[in-house]
């Protein structure tokens, strides 16, 4: 643990902002070259640099270029209509003799007089390579840049390299609000795990198999949770994705659902609570987490390499693999909640059924909100094709994709946490606990057993009886636990004794 601890203060002694940018470039090959970005200003990054966007021409670049930088909210500012519904954007003796523009703005993007924030201009670029243009960002927004031949395009041909250059370092601004979730978040997992490692010292004799589990939850969660950090303040330093990083981080994203989902598929199914095993369905719970892990992979993988603007189809492929084996885990878990509650109520031990049903409602509650996150981001990605969407969602498209869910699972982990903190009770949700109902339930099995065998019951059937009995009332009983239970039950002395063997709440 202290070799962790050391890991996330040298990674957030790190974490200060950098002079640093990233490039895009165009081309004169594309008439309207075109390129868009968020911008985060410095007053929203503390201790952060200026924010600009610098154009740099290349050196085999001539003629004469017409170049706007604006914020998206000016998009509609830029160029007009002709009397056919033709879009005009640069300025030229046609259009000024259509009363487009005037004599001034030729050779230049035709800019509506109430746009606050473009910065027109033309330049020649038979000088070869050097800055066209700074400008600088003060206000966060969806900036583009936007170049274009001024005149003759036979006559035109550009390079140019856009530089956005953030307060921060090279993330795109999209991504940057996720190095302080996933920093964030590393330091509250590291809190919980120490919290939990407290607890656990002070009641080690007590602690349960599940609670060694969730020891291990805690852990695996703490350095995945440093590792997504990590990923990204990689990429902010350096401006690429470190793909050794990035299977990595996808290898231990998918290995946390996977792990989550079996540890409490086999709680549910009362492993180490109800049953001391669970004999094949434990395979058959290990192949569904493989198949979850697999498909979490991919999963993992194409919400950080795909854009959902671009993927289309590809993004449905990526996601609907892993949407069905959590479906198929979902009603797995529930339908093992329900049918563990059923034991532990005939058993009459409520302690354990309180505990239970705690998890059921939490459940539940998941479920809910994982349908709801769905719906969600369908509503909102059955717009993804509309001009403005990206300038709409560049801020808050990671939260909707990542966000939530990660949001949503701690949640739901925190309060299985707190349900199954170590106590110096944990005796109560142990396998050999047997609640006083439980023991009085026995003791009236015994007293059967006896009244049959005044009335002249066989041995044998006796035997058999009895075994059913256990079965039924005691669940993993042995047959010596049944017999201490039998020595230490109450029996009939007289005849006020013998009444009917009914329970009283029937």
């Amino acid at each position: 643990m202290k070799y962790l601890i050391v890991l996330l203060l040298l990674c957030h002694l790190a974490f200060y902002p950098r002079c640093s940018s990233e490039e895009v470039y165009l081309s004169s090959i594309e008439y309207l070259a075109t390129t868009c970005s968020g911008v985060w200003s410095q007053s929203v990054i503390p201790g952060g640099s200026p924010a600009y966007i610098q154009v740099t021409i290349g050196g085999g670049s001539h003629g004469q270029v017409a170049m706007a930088i604006y914020e998206w909210q000016d998009s509609h500012r830029i160029g007009v209509r002709d009397t056919n519904g033709e879009a005009i954007y640069v300025c030229s003796k046609k259009a000024e003799a259509e009363k487009l523009c005037d004599g001034a703005q030729i050779g230049q993007f035709i800019i509506q007089p109430n746009a606050t924030s473009v910065l027109s201009a033309v330049f020649d670029v038979q000088s070869g390579k050097g800055e066209a243009a700074l400008y600088k960002v003060e206000k966060t927004g969806f900036y583009c840049v936007i170049m274009a031949p001024s005149s003759n395009e036979d006559d035109t041909y550009f390079d140019a390299w856009v530089e956005w250059k953030h307060p921060y370092g090279r993330l795109p601004a999209m991504d940057y609000p996720k190095l302080l979730y996933y920093g964030i978040f590393s330091l509250i997992y590291l809190l919980v795990g120490v919290a939990w490692g407290i607890q656990s010292y002070r009641y080690w004799d007590d602690v349960l198999p599940v609670q060694h589990f969730l020891s291990g939850a805690i852990f695996y969660l703490t350095v995945e949770m440093t590792f997504n950090w990590g990923f990204w303040e990689a990429y902010n330093q350096t401006g690429k994705a470190s793909y050794g990083l990035l299977v990595l981080v996808a290898l231990l994203n998918a290995g946390r659902t996977s792990i989550s989902f079996f540890m409490l598929l086999i709680v549910c199914m009362g492993y180490s609570v109800v049953k001391p095993q669970l004999g094949s369905t434990m395979k058959h719970c290990a192949i569904l987490a493989c198949a979850h892990f697999f498909f979490g992979v991919i999963y993992s993988l194409g919400t950080m390499l795909l854009s959902p603007e671009s993927a289309g189809f590809l993004m449905l492929l990526v996601v609907f693999p892993l949407s069905i084996t959590m479906t198929i885990f979902y009603i797995w878990t529930l339908n093992s909640i329900a049918s563990t509650l059923r034991i532990l109520e005939m058993r009459k031990q409520h302690v354990k059924v309180l505990m239970y049903k705690r998890l059921y409602r939490l459940l539940l509650f998941s479920v809910i909100m994982v349908a709801l996150v769905f719906v969600v981001n369908i509503f909102n990605f059955s717009d993804r094709k509309s001009s403005d969407w990206t300038s709409r969602n560049w801020k808050w498209r990671w939260f909707l994709l990542d966000g939530m869910l990660n949001i949503l699972y701690f949640i739901v982990f925190f309060v299985i946490v707190i349900l199954w903190k170590p106590t110096e009770n944990n005796h109560r949700y142990g396998l050999e606990q047997i609640s006083q109902d439980e023991e009085e339930a026995l003791a009236l099995e015994n007293n059967l057993r006896m009244h049959s065998t005044n009335h002249g019951l066989g041995l044998k059937n006796l035997h058999d009886e009895d075994d059913a009995a256990i079965f039924e009332l005691g669940g993993d009983a042995s047959d010596n636990e049944y017999d201490d239970r039998y020595k230490h039950s109450i029996h009939p002395t007289d005849a006020s004794d013998r009444r009917p063997l009914i329970a009283d709440d029937e």
